[in-house]
């Protein structure tokens, strides 16, 4: 090899970039620099080292409901159907009995009372199997509000109703009330039990409207 092509070879040796020297060339060129992990911006290197951290999130847990449950759910739908008609009947055989004494319509005396009892049964019923079903839901979220406030309503409403029954006024005593000049109107059992009437048609229909 001749002298000149000796020459020309070591000059495009020292030409060729290096490590140390390629920050310094890239701008000239137009590449992008070749970057240490200090000179990284501040939301990459945080991301770099969030990446290198053990993921701690953990989902949330399933909750199984058991077939007790939708059993005793189906129990208590069904069991609140009969609820509004009851309270219509009540209502109207109350205040025929209220308005007339013992001269009130014979079915508004023979319906009243049995009336009543269903309810009584119907309201154990479904305290017991809401109370359950409260209890055996309580890692729900989903829905767990609208739960615990017709819970209460309908607790409020079974206790009014218990108080109506301890005020009820016999038809000896409507006679006398009738007798006075009192006819119809308003009595503790009335308000008593009207007011868990309304209490519980707001807490039911809010189990159809309240959606969450």
């Amino acid at each position: 090899m001749g002298l000149p092509a000796l020459l020309l070879a070591q000059t495009l040796i020292s030409l060729a970039p290096t490590v140390a020297n390629t920050n310094t060339l890239a701008p000239a060129v137009g590449a992008s620099p070749v970057l240490t992990a200090y000179e990284l911006p501040s939301t990459i290197r945080s991301s770099l080292a969030a990446a290198d951290l053990p993921d701690t999130n953990r989902r949330p847990r399933a909750v199984t409901l058991s077939n007790g449950y939708y059993t005793r759910l189906d129990i208590h739908r069904y069991a609140g159907y009969a609820v509004l008609p009851l309270f219509a009947i009540e209502y109207f055989a109350g205040q025929q009995l209220l308005d007339h004494g013992s001269a009130a319509p014979l079915w508004a005396e023979q319906i009243h009372k049995p009336a009543a009892y269903a309810l009584a049964g119907i309201f154990t019923v479904n305290t017991v199997t809401g109370l359950l079903n409260l209890a055996e839901a309580s890692q729900v979220s989903q829905g767990k509000k609208r739960r615990w406030y017709h819970s209460v309503l309908m607790l409020a409403a079974e206790g009014g109703m218990i108080y109506g029954v301890t005020v009820a006024p016999t038809l000896s005593k409507i006679d006398a009330r009738i007798a006075a000049g009192t006819r119809g109107g308003w009595t503790p059992h009335k308000i008593a039990t009207v007011a868990s009437m309304s209490v519980a048609t707001f807490s039911y229909l809010m189990m159809y409207i309240w959606k969450e």
